[in-house]
């Protein structure tokens, strides 16, 4: 596909949490439709830099193009008055009571490692870097992302302060597909790397717990926990 094609594929990915978004800035605002159309318009002028668009394919694409959506929800909030904590709690919560379909990432491990090799020899600005590791006795299947295409993303538009709930989503989602997520850190949260730990069935070990002063669940915890 060409590059307006890939556009729609990131408006698709918008589209699909409009309703969701709507609801969240209810909370707070009178106009959450506006709120929302703002959002829109703050995506659209992201989308000629943002990396994968012309590769949508990437195992790591619709990853980045979730952040991004919601990098311009945040924004469209923020310059209202709406705390990063705030939105990243109800963020959570949406992503909890709205599960998507469960993706097998196991059954991709020979393209996310082929993804790996080439990301570490090059990428474009706004890649992730990464290596994929397998055969451990202590999980099924690791993930070391060297480079984050979120923190590079989220630092054009000072928002590095948001991208903690963009981690911890991925322990939201490993949760509900019973993945056993484990990490000690994330770049976004100051380590020198991400060290994804999957292991089927598992006990996870999630980042709220390890980082509760940058990923602030509050009464959501319970929820966010189980």
């Amino acid at each position: 596909m060409g590059a307006e094609g890939d556009y729609r594929l990131v408006r698709g990915v918008f589209e699909f949490y409009r309703g969701h978004f709507v609801t969240i800035a209810a909370q707070w605002v009178d106009d959450p439709e506006a709120v929302v159309a703002d959002a829109s318009q703050r995506l659209d002028k992201m989308l000629p830099g943002l990396a994968y668009v012309n590769d949508p394919g990437h195992p790591f694409a619709l990853s980045l193009f979730y952040t991004a959506v919601s990098l311009a929800m945040h924004l469209a909030l923020r310059d209202r008055g709406i705390a990063t904590h705030d939105f990243g709690r109800a963020l959570l919560e949406c992503q909890i009571a709205n599960p998507i379909p469960e993706i097998d990432y196991a059954s991709q491990l020979d393209k996310f490692k082929a993804a790996g090799d080439a990301s570490l020899v090059h990428t474009e600005p706004g890649e992730f870097v990464f290596e994929v590791l397998t055969g451990s006795e202590d999980f099924d299947y690791g993930i070391n992302v060297k480079s984050c295409g979120v923190c590079y993303l989220f630092s054009q538009h000072d928002a590095m302060d948001f991208v903690p709930y963009m981690c911890a989503g991925d322990d939201v989602l490993s949760d509900q597909a019973d993945d056993g997520l484990r990490r000690t850190g994330t770049i976004g949260l100051g380590a020198h790397q991400c060290d994804f730990r999957y292991q089927k069935g598992g006990e996870p070990l999630q980042l709220w717990d390890q980082y509760p002063e940058l990923i602030q669940i509050g009464s959501s915890r319970g929820d966010l926990a189980h």
